[in-house]
């Protein structure tokens, strides 16, 4: 009877972890509560997000490993990118990535090789100190839990005006220290995301991108529940967007961009954006992100002779419970 409790006091923490994870990012997606893989859906760099995460047909650098994989043969330098986004109650969401174009050369050939480019990213999101108590109300310590992604991309260029791009993702959701011998509990699954840019004039660039193909989550407690644990999947949503960018020739410096996202298990989201330089080096940004508002600025300046740009944004509530704030920074070499 005792070890029959203990159990029910396992499943009841667990649960409370899951949903306490699950509810705090889900925060960040209206809209998409209770389906697995949100830390997946909610944008990443300051660029983006400023511009209403309408970015499918924008990307070029480092965020093209999330948006579209097409996007990264049209990297001009080496780049590396790190962003930060501030969130409340201890949670953490960060991104990381190293990039680069990839043009071989024929070797007794005046023929180009096709254009390339790669890249390397890891996506986190964390939360930690929760507060783990059992069904009579005492103590049980912190706990903590990490969702990541670890992203390999590769695109082509097979012609002047169409590219293609594919993102292999590892996907690791750790648990650890739960239950009473203080067992860890992960899930791990491979994903791929698939992208396509088309630019059919200078001023005109065309984006679609797939996400999410196969990727889930693979559960087994049998470590906390013995011979009553069980195998659950969680498979993520598979989302596909489609967008378009536009840079008037008659307004230089002016980028338009427009998203719509969809997917058979969430809502269908509309993302709006818009770039200009507002004076030497310093760009401005503002969008409409799904119901929010979206504002950030971009300033561009040197290191050690190399270029590097800090980027930021603010996305108003809308219908999320709080406003965002991201940081970005890029270095090329």
């Amino acid at each position: 009877m005792k070890e029959s409790c203990c159990c029910e006091r396992i499943r009841l923490i667990t649960l409370a972890l899951f949903s306490l994870f699950v509810i705090g990012f889900a925060q960040e997606v209206s809209a998409q509560g209770g389906v697995a893989g949100a830390f997946l859906r909610v944008g990443v760099g300051a660029r983006a997000k400023a511009m209403g995460d309408a970015y499918v047909a924008l990307a070029r650098g480092i965020e093209a490993s999330y948006y579209n994989p097409a996007g990264l043969p049209f990297l001009e330098n080496k780049e590396i990118m790190a962003s930060y986004r501030f969130l409340s109650l201890d949670r953490q969401f960060t991104f990381i990535g190293f990039g680069m174009p990839v043009q071989p050369e024929i070797q007794g050939s005046e023929e180009e090789a096709l254009a390339g480019g790669f890249a390397l990213s890891w996506l986190r999101a964390g939360i930690d100190d929760i507060d783990g108590r059992d069904t009579d109300g005492q103590s049980l310590g912190g706990f903590s839990n990490s969702e990541n992604a670890f992203v390999f991309s590769f695109a082509l260029n097979p012609a002047e005006v169409l590219a293609l791009g594919l993102s292999v993702k590892v996907l690791w959701n750790r648990f650890p220290d739960i239950g009473i011998d203080g067992e860890t509990i992960s899930a791990s699954s491979v994903g791929f995301d698939f992208g396509a840019r088309l630019q059919p004039l200078d001023w005109v660039t065309l984006g679609i991108s797939v996400r999410d193909i196969s990727s889930k989550y693979k559960w087994n407690t049998d470590k906390l529940f013995g011979e009553d644990g069980s195998e659950v999947i969680n498979k993520f949503p598979k989302i596909i967007r489609a967008g378009f960018a536009v840079n008037l020739p008659q307004v230089p410096g002016l980028i338009l961009a427009f998203d719509f996202e969809d997917s058979n298990e969430l809502d269908s989201e509309v993302h709006i954006g818009a770039e200009g330089n507002f004076k030497q080096n310093f760009v401005l940004r503002g969008g409409f992100d799904d119901g929010a508002l979206t504002a950030g600025a971009g300033y561009d300046f040197s290191v050690f002779g190399k270029m590097s740009q800090l980027n930021y944004a603010f996305t108003a509530p809308g219908d999320r419970p709080e406003e965002e704030h991201v940081f970005t920074w890029v270095f090329q070499f």
